[in-house]
């Protein structure tokens, strides 16, 4: 797999210390509290399963899929779920979980979708944060990094598919698909 088209933009070690400082953060704030956790496939899951395993609460594990940008670096800006989580999570406290958040609107459908279930909470953890390009109308209590627009893949975000398995995130540096052999 070619990734000279690739550059290191937060590296595992920054990642593993911020994941550590935004599990005491939700530890502090849910004490005494049980919390369902939501992560929205598939970009999250590594994310998730690290911050999961930082957080000292009583807590459940759900998934959602939601989808904006098919194949393409740039979000469609029309949004579609494709799996729907199954706990109820009426009067309970709910954690979503992102990998990356540009525009919003995709996080914008989805907690309008969760607050419709009447949770007694819901807040948001995202690993990225594109501030310059977002519309976001929920507040973003646990953010990881603010980052620049760019296209960004590792720690579980791809380019059709591939990449997911870096251990930092990294900046592809153009829009062509990268030579995988």
């Amino acid at each position: 797999m070619e990734h000279s088209k690739l550059r290191v933009l937060i590296s595992q070690e920054q990642i593993q210390t911020r994941v550590r400082e935004l599990g005491a953060a939700i530890s502090a704030d849910f004490a005494g509290h049980e919390l369902t956790v939501i992560g929205t496939l598939k970009g999250c899951f590594i994310f998730m399963a690290d911050l999961v395993r930082n957080i000292q609460v009583p807590l459940n594990v759900d998934f959602i899929e939601v989808s904006s940008y098919g194949d393409s670096t740039v979000s469609s800006g029309v949004v579609r779920l494709d799996k729907d989580f199954k706990h109820p999570i009426t009067d309970r406290h709910v954690l979503v979980v992102e990998d990356i958040i540009d525009t919003g609107l995709t996080l914008n459908y989805l907690m309008e979708n969760i607050l419709l279930r009447r949770p007694a909470s819901a807040r948001i953890a995202a690993l990225l944060v594109k501030e310059a390009k977002q519309s976001l109308d929920h507040p973003i209590p646990y953010r990881g990094f603010n980052i620049d627009d760019h296209f960004v893949v590792g720690y579980g975000m791809d380019y059709r598919g591939y990449f997911r398995n870096l251990d930092h995130v990294a900046i592809m540096e153009d829009d062509r698909q990268p030579s995988l052999f």
